[in-house]
């Protein structure tokens, strides 16, 4: 009897142990959809909203530009109306290098107040990269950085002057930094890359655009567009342009792309 009643207390000891073990998974679980959001999307998207794309992505050696008279749309985000011109046609297949995320209610406390008609219509930017910068090999060697919806692409392993406290701890970082920068500043290309404002033309498009991380093959088809009427900036219609009045030191001088996404391709799996 005594035995019985030992076993018992041992498997309904199991049971606790198991039960609080299930919990912990559970919240972990929880927190890792919350502060992660993009691992249940890339399981779910493509299933319930993608379609398989019979042909293969290719890397883009050039970006497709054409000239468009120019036309108005007007499209709706967030209860407002917003004006876009669109200028350009444009697609491109590249990997991306760097999503920013605007769409967070952390953002939107922070930076609501003053940015919230631009967050409706932009909710995320990207830094996408095209040519030899997207080949595997060479794409490893690059660091992406995005800061106050501007974008670029840094070498690895190299120490940058961001500020007065920038300094290399010593002669061997020193050498290093020197060696990285040698092997990787070559590869790095101002026609290859840029910083994207991208405009979803619908929620499955946005949807798609959410769940993107570095290293996707993606393929954007839309237009370069301006929307004159909220002061914000218009696009850049060709990747050499400069800023008239900005410069970003360091940083990929060439305006930003606002395009308007009408299909997206991300990793063989298409959304319009």
């Amino acid at each position: 009897m005594h035995y019985l009643w030992n076993k018992r207390i041992l498997a309904a000891e199991k049971r606790q142990t198991k039960a609080k073990w299930l919990r912990w998974l559970g919240v972990l679980i929880v927190i890792l959809l919350i502060w992660y959001p993009q691992s249940w999307k890339r399981l779910i998207y493509p299933i319930l909203i993608g379609k398989k794309v019979a042909q293969q992505q290719e890397i883009s050696q050039q970006d497709y530009f054409e000239d468009l008279e120019r036309q108005d749309l007007i499209i709706k985000r967030g209860g407002k109306s917003y004006r876009l011109v669109l200028k350009v046609a444009y697609s491109a297949t590249g990997r991306i290098g760097i999503v920013d995320h605007y769409d967070g209610w952390w953002y939107k406390i922070y930076r609501g107040h003053s940015q919230k008609d631009y967050i409706d219509l932009v909710p995320r930017d990207i830094v996408l990269v095209i040519g030899k910068m997207a080949e595997p090999d060479i794409f490893k060697m690059f660091d992406f950085v995005h800061e106050e919806r501007m974008g670029g692409v840094r070498c690895k392993g190299v120490k940058y002057r961001d500020s007065f406290m920038s300094f290399y701890k010593d002669r061997n970082e020193a050498i290093q930094s020197a060696a990285n920068s040698k092997k990787c500043s070559p590869y790095i290309n101002e026609e290859e890359y840029n910083n994207y404002h991208p405009i979803p033309a619908t929620e499955n498009i946005n949807r798609a655009l959410s769940m993107l991380i570095k290293g996707d093959v993606v393929s954007l088809e839309g237009f370069l567009v301006d929307v004159p009427d909220k002061g914000f900036i218009n696009t850049g219609t060709r990747k050499l342009e400069k800023y008239d009045d900005l410069v970003v030191d360091g940083l990929h001088p060439g305006k930003c792309f606002m395009v308007y996404v009408t299909k997206i391709i991300v990793n063989g799996v298409e959304y319009q």
